[in-house]
């Protein structure tokens, strides 16, 4: 018999909203967010490496991915509608100070909570996310699949695109499949990305913040991340080589490492 995997999933109501999230570990709280139109699929690498480096890690679909429907079955279209979800998501499973982590979206969604909830907060790391993100046109003319029918495919095209180049083959039919039917979640989350920006209020952020860059992600521009940890208080950011838009996907294990370091430099662990 194959061994069983040790990540569980669970369901919970959230604000009326039956939302899916696996879990795994003991020890510090970490939530974990996924990019637009995807999954907490994105994270089954990475989790049991972070319940290796201490933490109790969460990874959520997010309102109208995969296994979580959509709140009142309307998409979100905002950054901030997103992270008010993720924080419902903390109080709802009762966790005292987490470490929230996201990518893409997910970073957005992370410098969110941070401005709006950063003392309930042990810290934040975003990836491949901004505190402003005016990198992507609003979306919102491709909505209907009628209006841009190459809309599922662009979207899958995207996603494998902005990949690492050292990216095996695998992984890469791996991530075109998650990305694949994500047409009216990508179009709300996407819109949300564009209009994002709460650059002026990380100047009050109480927890410290490490972002993660991928070099080949041309999506998040060096300066603007660099734009983002200097708004902070105590922000930091890494740049790493050959890798892309999805670096808990791609790099796993250096990527929990990071984190776990950064919050053992930071005394979260």
């Amino acid at each position: 018999m194959t061994k069983p995997e040790l990540i569980n999933g669970h369901y919970i109501d959230v604000c009326g909203t039956r939302t899916f999230y696996d879990e795994i570990g003991s020890g510090k709280p970490l939530v974990c967010i996924h990019t637009a139109g995807a999954s907490s699929l994105e994270y089954r690498y990475i989790l049991p490496m972070y319940a290796q480096q201490g933490f109790r890690a969460f990874a959520l679909d997010l309102p109208g991915h995969s296994k979580t429907y959509p709140s009142d079955w309307t998409q979100n279209r905002s950054i901030h509608e997103h992270a008010e979800f993720v924080y419902e998501f903390v109080k709802a499973l009762g966790l005292s100070s987490p470490v929230i982590t996201g990518c893409s979206i997910g970073g957005d969604i992370t410098f969110d909570l941070a401005a709006n909830h950063s003392v309930e907060m042990s810290a934040g790391i975003p990836m491949e996310g901004l505190a402003r993100s005016p990198t992507f046109p609003c979306p919102s003319s491709k909505m209907h699949p009628a209006w841009a029918p190459g809309w599922q495919d662009m979207m899958e095209r995207a996603a494998i695109e902005s990949l690492g180049r050292n990216t095996p083959l695998e992984k890469i039919n791996e991530l075109r499949w998650q990305h694949k039917n994500a047409q009216l979640s990508a179009v709300g989350d996407l819109e949300g990305w564009s209009q994002h920006d709460v650059l002026n209020e990380l100047k009050s952020v109480k927890c410290p913040m490490l972002i993660i860059r991928g070099e080949d992600d041309f999506w998040v521009p060096k300066e603007l991340v660099e734009e983002s940890a200097a708004a902070l208080p105590v922000g930091e950011c890494v740049h790493i080589p050959n890798v892309g838009h999805y670096p808990m996907f791609e790099e796993p294990e250096l990527i929990a490492e990071l984190t776990g370091d950064f919050c053992r430099r930071h005394n979260i662990l």
